[in-house]
Protein backbone atom coordinates (compact mmCIF):
# COMPACT_ATOMS: atom_id res chain seq x y z
CA UNK A 1 0.00 0.00 0.00
CA UNK A 2 1.30 3.44 -0.88
CA UNK A 3 1.52 6.28 1.58
CA UNK A 4 -1.22 8.13 -0.33
CA UNK A 5 -3.55 5.11 -0.16
CA UNK A 6 -2.89 4.77 3.58
CA UNK A 7 -3.76 8.45 4.05
CA UNK A 8 -7.05 7.97 2.19
CA UNK A 9 -7.84 4.87 4.24
CA UNK A 10 -7.12 6.67 7.49
CA UNK A 11 -9.01 9.84 6.51
CA UNK A 12 -12.05 7.90 5.30
CA UNK A 13 -12.10 5.71 8.40
CA UNK A 14 -11.80 8.67 10.78
CA UNK A 15 -14.53 10.55 8.90
CA UNK A 16 -16.90 7.59 9.16
CA UNK A 17 -16.06 6.87 12.81
CA UNK A 18 -16.46 10.52 13.85
CA UNK A 19 -19.80 10.76 12.02
CA UNK A 20 -21.09 7.71 13.89
CA UNK A 21 -19.81 9.06 17.21
CA UNK A 22 -21.23 12.51 16.45
CA UNK A 23 -24.63 11.07 15.63
CA UNK A 24 -24.94 8.56 18.46
CA UNK A 25 -22.64 9.81 21.25
CA UNK A 26 -22.03 13.56 21.14
CA UNK A 27 -22.22 16.14 18.36
CA UNK A 28 -18.79 17.48 19.37
CA UNK A 29 -17.29 14.54 17.44
CA UNK A 30 -18.17 16.47 14.27
CA UNK A 31 -15.22 18.73 15.10
CA UNK A 32 -12.97 15.75 14.37
CA UNK A 33 -14.76 15.27 11.05
CA UNK A 34 -14.17 18.94 10.24
CA UNK A 35 -10.52 18.66 11.29
CA UNK A 36 -10.00 15.78 8.86
CA UNK A 37 -11.57 17.84 6.07
CA UNK A 38 -9.43 20.86 6.92
CA UNK A 39 -6.32 18.71 7.13
CA UNK A 40 -7.02 17.11 3.73
CA UNK A 41 -7.43 20.56 2.22
CA UNK A 42 -4.31 22.11 3.76
CA UNK A 43 -2.14 19.07 3.02
CA UNK A 44 -2.84 19.47 -0.69
CA UNK A 45 -1.04 22.81 -0.60
CA UNK A 46 1.57 22.33 2.12
CA UNK A 47 2.46 18.66 1.64
CA UNK A 48 2.32 18.25 5.42
CA UNK A 49 0.00 15.86 7.23
CA UNK A 50 0.46 14.52 10.77
CA UNK A 51 -0.04 10.92 9.60
CA UNK A 52 2.70 11.06 6.95
CA UNK A 53 5.47 10.84 9.54
CA UNK A 54 3.93 7.70 11.03
CA UNK A 55 3.35 6.07 7.65
CA UNK A 56 6.93 6.84 6.57
CA UNK A 57 8.23 5.20 9.77
CA UNK A 58 6.14 2.15 8.84
CA UNK A 59 7.98 2.05 5.51
CA UNK A 60 5.23 3.25 3.19
CA UNK A 61 6.40 5.15 0.12
CA UNK A 62 4.68 8.12 -1.49
CA UNK A 63 3.72 8.08 -5.13
CA UNK A 64 5.78 10.43 -7.26
CA UNK A 65 5.12 12.71 -10.17
CA UNK A 66 7.83 13.86 -12.56
CA UNK A 67 5.79 16.85 -13.58
CA UNK A 68 5.01 20.43 -12.77
CA UNK A 69 1.73 21.33 -11.16
CA UNK A 70 -0.44 19.55 -8.66
CA UNK A 71 -1.02 15.80 -8.60
CA UNK A 72 -4.27 13.87 -8.66
CA UNK A 73 -3.71 13.07 -4.97
CA UNK A 74 -3.52 16.78 -4.18
CA UNK A 75 -6.68 17.36 -6.22
CA UNK A 76 -8.42 14.58 -4.34
CA UNK A 77 -7.42 16.18 -1.02
CA UNK A 78 -8.75 19.56 -2.16
CA UNK A 79 -12.06 18.14 -3.37
CA UNK A 80 -12.63 15.79 -0.42
CA UNK A 81 -11.52 18.39 2.13
CA UNK A 82 -13.83 21.05 0.71
CA UNK A 83 -16.83 18.72 0.54
CA UNK A 84 -16.29 17.55 4.12
CA UNK A 85 -15.91 21.09 5.46
CA UNK A 86 -18.85 22.42 3.41
CA UNK A 87 -21.17 19.70 4.70
CA UNK A 88 -20.06 19.48 8.33
CA UNK A 89 -19.84 23.23 9.04
CA UNK A 90 -23.52 24.02 8.27
CA UNK A 91 -24.67 21.16 10.51
CA UNK A 92 -22.39 22.30 13.34
CA UNK A 93 -22.82 26.05 13.14
CA UNK A 94 -26.01 26.81 11.19
CA UNK A 95 -28.35 24.08 12.48
CA UNK A 96 -28.64 22.57 8.99
CA UNK A 97 -30.35 19.18 8.89
CA UNK A 98 -28.14 16.25 9.86
CA UNK A 99 -29.21 14.56 6.63
CA UNK A 100 -26.54 16.74 4.97
CA UNK A 101 -23.96 14.51 6.66
CA UNK A 102 -24.91 11.75 4.22
CA UNK A 103 -22.72 13.57 1.71
CA UNK A 104 -19.87 13.56 4.24
CA UNK A 105 -20.37 9.84 4.79
CA UNK A 106 -20.22 9.23 1.03
CA UNK A 107 -16.86 11.04 0.97
CA UNK A 108 -15.65 8.87 3.86
CA UNK A 109 -16.74 5.67 2.12
CA UNK A 110 -15.22 6.84 -1.15
CA UNK A 111 -11.87 7.64 0.47
CA UNK A 112 -11.83 4.30 2.28
CA UNK A 113 -12.65 2.21 -0.77
CA UNK A 114 -10.24 4.19 -2.97
CA UNK A 115 -7.39 3.11 -0.70
CA UNK A 116 -8.21 -0.47 -1.62
CA UNK A 117 -9.28 -0.10 -5.26
CA UNK A 118 -7.24 2.91 -6.39
CA UNK A 119 -10.29 4.68 -7.82
CA UNK A 120 -12.73 7.27 -6.56
CA UNK A 121 -14.91 9.93 -8.18
CA UNK A 122 -12.74 12.76 -6.84
CA UNK A 123 -9.72 11.26 -8.63
CA UNK A 124 -11.66 11.30 -11.90
CA UNK A 125 -12.70 14.91 -11.30
CA UNK A 126 -9.12 15.90 -10.42
CA UNK A 127 -7.81 14.24 -13.59
CA UNK A 128 -10.49 16.00 -15.65
CA UNK A 129 -9.46 19.33 -14.07
CA UNK A 130 -5.86 18.78 -15.17
CA UNK A 131 -4.17 17.45 -12.05
CA UNK A 132 -1.19 15.23 -12.93
CA UNK A 133 -1.02 11.43 -12.61
CA UNK A 134 1.40 9.81 -10.17
CA UNK A 135 3.40 6.58 -10.24
CA UNK A 136 4.38 4.25 -7.41
CA UNK A 137 7.93 4.93 -6.20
Amino acid sequence: MSLNAALRLMAGSVILASLVLGTYVNANWYYLTGFVGLNLFQSAFTGWCPAVFIFQKLGLKAESCNCEGMTINQGLHIIAGCVVMLTVAPVMFLQAPQALLIVTAIVGVSLTQSALTGWCPAMMIAKFLGFKSTQAS
